[in-house]
This record gives C-alpha cells, structure tokens and sequence, in this order.
C-alpha cells in the first residue's frame, strides 16, 4: 500500500480512503456481531446496570473479559454533567486540580462451570482513583459454561487523597447518572458514531470547550480478523506488530482536510475522512 501525502486531493486517495474505511469497518462489525452472540447475557448486564450500550470488549491479562465505557473531561470545559459526581466524592468541580476527571464504567466476566463466590472490593483509592467491585453475579451462558460478571467503577480525578467514604451501591449509581448525562450533553456526536461505525462509542471525552473525542478501542485479542487487516495496513509504514487499533470521531471545530490517509514517524497510521459536521471520522492504528 502507498501511503499518500495529506495534500493530496486527488480521486485515487478519495478512492482509497472510501474504500479502506469501508472495508475495516465491516470487518470490524462483523468481528463483533460474533461476540456478542456469544455474550449477549454480558452485553444485556450493561445496558441495565449503567443505563447505555457499549461495544468495547477486551481480555485482561489475568483471563477475564472486560465490557467498558469512559467518560472524561480533560478540564472544566463549562458542561456540568459530572459535577454531581465530582461533589459526591467530596471534590470542587471549580478547582483546577480536579481535572483532567475520568470515569470508568464496566463489568468484569468469567465463564465458569461452577458458581463463582466473590464478595467484591472497595470502595478505595489506589494510585490516585476511586474504585470499586462488586461481587459476582449470573450473566447467562458461554456455550456450555455459565456467565459470571462483576461491576466495576473507577473514578480518576487530577488529585485525590485517600480520604474518601462512600458506599460502593451509590458510588454505582452516581457514576452511572454522571456519565449517562454526560453522554447525553453529546448526543448528537454518539448518535453520528454509531450511525457512521454501526457500534456504539466507548469513549466520550472532552479535550477542551467546543474539541471533544468520540471512539472506540478495538480488541487485539478478541478481533483477530481487525488485527490481521490492521497489520497489513500498518506494513507500509512499520514492521511492529499493531499495539492500539481504535475507531473514532475527532470534533475539534476547525477545519481540515476532508480526506487523511497519514503515517507518522513513530509507526501510526490514520485513515480519515471528514465529515458534514466537521468531525473526522477515522481508523486509526498503532
């Protein structure tokens, strides 16, 4: 594959842009339509727990299988939808160094043949984050194994002491709502990334007032097919083996090249076309 330069608008890189775009994502549709088949009690578990559908899935290194979605505001940006969290973990959403404010949202699995007894962890703080797990819970079957997940928020401000007392059920529900309404405050940028993808975002982040992120890490482990295609994509510009896969839409309110099909030095490949909102909708590999 040649890489073009950006300043390139001629109807071969549209071409190819349209093409290459079209193709990564129907493999990675159809790479994640056979999971959820195979974990749709997991995906359900989601959905009721934290109100809102997520498409990130993912190995941990330890074996389990990961379902999450991140809500973030790199800096007070002015929307005030996760100031009530930011208060409930006794925080100033006015003080600067409670950002950059993370929070994340997810279920930890475990096919299992017997039942699994695990009392859960948290709330605490390590390394700087709120945490905490629940205890296991039946999410339906793996084929012939049952399906056993536990909830899991961590929530990662700018600054954070130990000196945190919340019950962990409430820590659930505020960082649910928090991020529900956080969601919601970028509907309109959700609503494209699912049109555009057929998947629903893992990630909405606001990077400043008016640039906000919307994307979508993609399993190295889980999407075998994505990585095959992402390595061949990759071996114009880097013999590494890809270590990032990630769809996404990049809203920064400038204006930019309507068609990317860029290489940096350091080995990462994005492939872009910008949309009618002004957001560019991209595969990128690393």
């Amino acid at each position: 594959m040649v890489v073009m330069e950006e300043k390139d608008d001629s109807g071969s890189k549209v071409k190819l842009v349209e093409d290459l775009l079209r193709i990564v994502n129907d493999e990675v549709r159809g790479s994640f339509q056979g999971i959820v088949r195979d974990l749709s009690g997991a995906f359900t578990l989601f959905k009721d727990t934290y109100g809102f559908n997520t498409s990130y899935v993912d190995l941990s290194e330890g074996g389990l299988i990961v379902l999450e979605s991140v809500c973030s505001q790199s800096k007070g940006t002015g929307n005030e939808s996760l100031n009530p969290l930011i208060r409930f973990i006794g925080l100033n959403p006015s003080e600067g160094s409670t950002y950059p404010f993370t929070v994340s949202l997810g279920l930890l699995c475990m096919p299992s043949q017997e039942s699994v007894s695990y009392q859960g962890e948290g709330p605490g703080v390590e390394d700087g984050a709120l945490y905490f797990v629940s205890g296991f819970s039946e999410a339906g079957v793996v084929g012939d194994l049952k399906l056993y997940c536990a909830r899991r928020v961590i929530v990662k401000p700018g600054n954070l002491t130990s000196g945190v007392n919340v019950n962990g059920e409430d820590l659930v529900k505020e960082a649910a709502k928090a991020c529900r309404e956080f969601r919601e405050s970028h509907s309109d940028l959700v609503k494209s990334f699912s049109e555009s993808f057929g998947l629903e975002p893992a990630e909405v982040v606001e990077i400043d007032e008016g640039s906000v992120g919307v994307d979508l890490p993609l399993s190295l482990s889980l999407m075998e097919p994505v990585k095959a295609l992402a390595s061949r994509l990759k071996s114009a510009v880097s013999e590494e083996a890809p270590s990032l896969m990630l769809l996404g839409l990049q809203c920064t309110g400038g204006e930019g090249e309507d068609y990317v099909l860029n290489a940096s030095e350091d080995g990462v490949l994005v492939i872009g076309k910008r949309q009618s909102n002004g957001c560019l909708r991209y595969f990128m590999v690393k």
